[in-house]
């Protein structure tokens, strides 16, 4: 379905570096403004390679966002089993990054509805 916009759109880049157990990790991407709709999906078991980079891109319209990456393990992708982490970015600005939580983290960001 091709994007369709009442106005600007931005570009959504998210980056996984896998650790020991890339399989246990999983994330969402919401539009905040739009009933809370799901964007993007990386399902657990996605990620087959340990020490890893993945990268996702999406394009959406401007709006105001939450990114939660989950570990089902609940050891995050940092530090325990490797040196794991990911870093969301919107047109090229750093938004999220981290690595070291439990079973997940959020972040919001973009612009308010």
């Amino acid at each position: 379905t091709p994007l369709s916009c009442d106005g600007p759109e931005t570009e959504i880049e998210v980056t996984v570096a896998t650790a020991a157990f890339p399989a246990e990790i999983y994330w969402t991407l919401f539009d905040l403004c739009n009933e809370n709709n799901e964007i993007k999906l990386i399902a657990e078991g996605d990620y087959g390679s340990s020490e890893t980079t993945y990268t996702s891109t999406v394009t959406a319209c401007v709006s105001y966002f939450q990114f939660t990456i989950n570990d089902s393990y609940g050891d995050g992708i940092c530090c325990s089993e490797g040196d794991g982490s990911y870093t969301v970015t919107q047109d090229d600005i750093e938004v999220a990054s981290g690595g070291e939580f439990e079973s997940s983290e959020a972040s919001s960001f973009g612009t308010s509805c």
